[in-house]
């Protein structure tokens, strides 16, 4: 009797979705009012099913200047000790490393061009060897790890005025060597202070199957919404500027106390929705960094013991920043609703929150009564891109 009932639910289910309207045009953004019968609301609205998604703040980790030739692979206590700390908490760290160090650069006289890393680096150093190596890849293929490139050498060069020619050379030659010696692609890239110009995200454009996500905080040339004048940034998109407490770092201005970082962060945090935090984590496998190796581990345990995060990692986060204003919610009574993706261009791991909250059981299925998930409380349900699901509450049986 009870699987006859839902049965019947999810017949009924589609046959709402049919009435309320999953139509979208794509060409004015805007509902097929000669479809849509429900109230249509904001995602972030006070009843809308998937409103946690919208409200609450996400956060996304980056770390800095790792060197396969160094000691930063595991057991290091910053690069894999934080890491998984943050890790424990639910969290995606982002891993930047240069290709290649600027003495290896001046050594081969500034030649931009493939290596075998092996072969030619070894002589230079031994860290090079590839039993070396292997830590680090062991590392980066954790599933909460993503590497991404840092430029090419890390030099004092400022892509700020890079030509095309000299952008797409060296971001050929980065990405290629990456794959070539490590069969990684990374799909993330910054350059050396953060810089990067017009030219770079068109060479980048090159590379867009793959590579597109690019943190552009000191572009020139980028309007405060992250644009390129002509309204255009191929291959860029903007996540914004970060938070670094750079504890025991020789440059910008560390924190000294755990109180100074825990204000940066407040202040830093406020009014966005997504947190983008990093970290210069290498000098933590020093003993004499002790105190700023706890310092790091109890910001972190404060960050997430005090606030309510959504983890995401830096990709998700370029898609929720391109998709915000695609989602389309229509309550069609208050017991239905219609979960509109036709307008997105991207996948999306939702929070879905029971309107009612009170432990009445709820059910989503897609366009085809397929059941994508039942829910009583909070609970992240992947949807895909151009499709419609309809939210329902279960009958009590």
């Amino acid at each position: 009797m009870k699987k006859l009932i839902i049965l019947l639910i999810s017949i009924m289910i589609v046959c709402l979705g049919m009435l309320s309207g999953c139509t979208i045009n794509k060409n004015t953004n805007e509902n097929n009012n000669d479809k849509i019968s429900g109230v249509s609301l904001a995602p972030d609205a006070p009843d809308s099913p998937i409103r946690k998604y919208f409200t609450m703040k996400k956060i996304i980790w980056t770390f800095d200047d790792y060197w396969i030739h160094f000691e930063n692979h595991p057991p290091h206590k910053g690069f894999d000790g934080l890491s998984q700390q943050i890790h424990n908490y639910g969290g995606h760290v982002n891993i930047l490393c240069p290709f290649i160090p600027s003495w290896i650069d001046e050594h081969y006289n500034y030649e931009i061009r493939n290596y075998s890393v092996v072969n030619e680096f070894v002589p230079l150093h031994t860290g090079f060897l590839q039993n070396h190596i292997n830590l680090s890849l062991e590392f980066f293929n954790r599933s909460y790890i993503t590497v991404a490139a840092h430029s090419w050498n890390h030099s004092s060069e400022n892509l700020n005025y890079a030509s095309l020619s000299y952008a797409y050379k060296i971001i050929n030659y980065t990405l290629w060597n990456w794959y070539n010696n490590y069969h990684i692609k990374p799909n993330f890239w910054l350059g050396k202070g953060s810089t990067g110009n017009y030219n770079i995200s068109l060479a980048l454009k090159r590379f867009s199957d793959t590579y597109w996500t690019v943190y552009a905080e000191d572009f020139t040339g980028l309007n405060s919404k992250g644009k390129f004048l002509d309204g255009n940034s191929p291959a860029v998109e903007y996540i914004g500027n970060s938070c670094d407490p750079l504890f025991g770092c020789d440059f910008g201005d560390p924190c000294k106390t755990l109180e100074e970082a825990q204000q940066l962060f407040t202040d830093y945090s406020l009014g966005k929705e997504i947190i983008f935090l990093r970290g210069h984590p290498s000098i933590l496998n020093d003993t004499s960094h002790l105190n700023d190796l706890y310092l790091w581990q109890e910001w972190i345990n404060w960050v997430y013991q005090n606030h309510t995060l959504i983890n995401i990692n830096h990709t998700q986060a370029i898609e929720y920043k391109i998709d915000r204003n695609n989602f389309v919610v229509t309550r069609n009574n208050g017991e239905n609703y219609t979960i509109n993706l036709t307008l997105c261009q991207f996948n999306h791991n939702v929070l879905f929150t029971p309107p009612d909250n009170n432990g009445t059981r709820w059910i989503l299925h897609n366009e085809n009564g397929k059941v994508i998930g039942e829910i009583q409380r909070d609970v992240f349900l992947s949807l895909e891109k151009g499709h419609c699901y309809y939210f329902t509450r279960l009958t009590n049986t």
